[in-house]
């Protein structure tokens, strides 16, 4: 008699990919604080305990990616990206309004200084998936798939296009003083 096998099947969360918003000008992050952060990370290390708020928290887990899409005054797209490192938790409203918030824990893969070098913009954004707003809106939004599979294409063909940015020795000199 042959043994009875049992497969349990769990069904995986397919990663996603989140936009998070952000506005210099009325963030509590401020430009300060993001060029500071890329000077640690061209040193060769990573902001700790960073967090964002996550609009669309409920369906937002471990393990999605990231864009954070700099808005407001100025050069406007993308100026960070990455993954997710926790799920989304409930903390105090960073505005101070008193909303509920949910925040996810990040580990930042790319930063990019939006006044000092060429970003992926968020009028390119809007013309290459215009079914999305790239100019305001809630922070945490999640992106169709196919969305999503349109903004890794365009991130990817901006990363290769401009390699040297991310070169260490590019970074150090010439993109942070």
């Amino acid at each position: 008699m042959k043994p009875k096998v049992e497969f349990k099947i769990e069904r995986m969360h397919p990663q996603k990919t989140v936009v998070l918003m952000w506005n210099p000008s009325i963030s509590s992050y401020t430009m300060e604080r993001f060029e500071d952060d890329l000077r640690d990370m061209t040193d060769g290390w990573a902001p700790e305990d960073f967090n964002w708020s996550v609009w669309d928290y409920e369906n937002a887990k471990e393990g999605d990616s990231f864009f954070m899409v700099k808005v407001g005054p100025g050069t406007n797209g993308v100026v960070m990206s990455g993954v997710f490192t926790s799920e989304p938790y409930q903390d105090e409203d960073w505005s101070g309004k008193g909303r509920t918030t949910f925040y996810m824990d990040m580990q930042i893969n790319e930063m990019i200084h939006p006044d000092r070098c060429p970003i992926l913009t968020s009028d390119k954004l809007a013309a290459e998936i215009p079914d999305f707003t790239w100019t305001g809106g809630h922070s945490g939004q999640i992106l169709s798939e196919e969305q999503a599979d349109k903004l890794n294409m365009l991130w990817n063909d901006y990363l290769d296009e401009n390699s040297d940015i991310f070169l260490p020795r590019a970074a150090k000199g010439m993109y942070l003083d």
